[in-house]
């Protein structure tokens, strides 16, 4: 969940009432507790970790980081596979019988929501965390660093 769509993800969640256990690596842990998630840590048994925490299988499992073979462990997390859900390992997704949302013809985005949490965001209530913020002018300095994978966390050019 170390994404930024996952800790976007882990908000929204929240703000709707839903309990919330996050698999994250120790860069975003402490945020996470602090929104008011249960959280775990990315390796070996973290099917184990999250069903012991949730005391049984979840209700749905949320993928949002890159492909890296992790979509069967988390297929572990749940009662069944279509209640898992992943933004990026498609092909996986399709063999284990997993929902995906990948923007193509019949997985539309919901962009109606965006004014709603651009209002929060300006009000502090919904946050993304940021790797650096850089004037417009060093556009392809950020880009580079953005498409190195280096910063894991999303980059903020400032337009003005």
């Amino acid at each position: 969940m170390t994404s930024a769509v996952g800790y976007a993800a882990t908000q929204i969640a929240l703000r709707y009432g839903a309990r919330v256990i996050a698999t994250t690596g120790t860069t975003h842990a402490d945020a996470l507790r602090g929104l008011g998630a249960e959280v775990t840590g990315y390796g070996e048994g973290i099917a184990e970790r999250v069903r012991e925490l949730a005391g049984g299988p979840v209700a749905l499992a949320f993928d949002a980081a890159p492909v890296s073979n992790s979509l069967p462990e988390i297929v572990r997390t749940v009662a069944n596979p279509e209640d898992a859900l992943t933004m990026s390992d498609f092909a996986t997704a399709q063999e284990l019988g997993v929902r995906f949302q990948s923007g193509e013809e019949g997985h539309e985005y919901h962009h109606h929501v965006l004014g709603e949490y651009g209002r929060m965001a300006a009000d502090g209530h919904f946050s993304i965390p940021l790797a650096g913020t850089y004037p417009l002018e060093q556009w392809r300095e950020a880009a580079e660093l953005s498409m190195s994978g280096k910063p894991g966390r999303k980059l903020a050019l400032q337009v003005r």
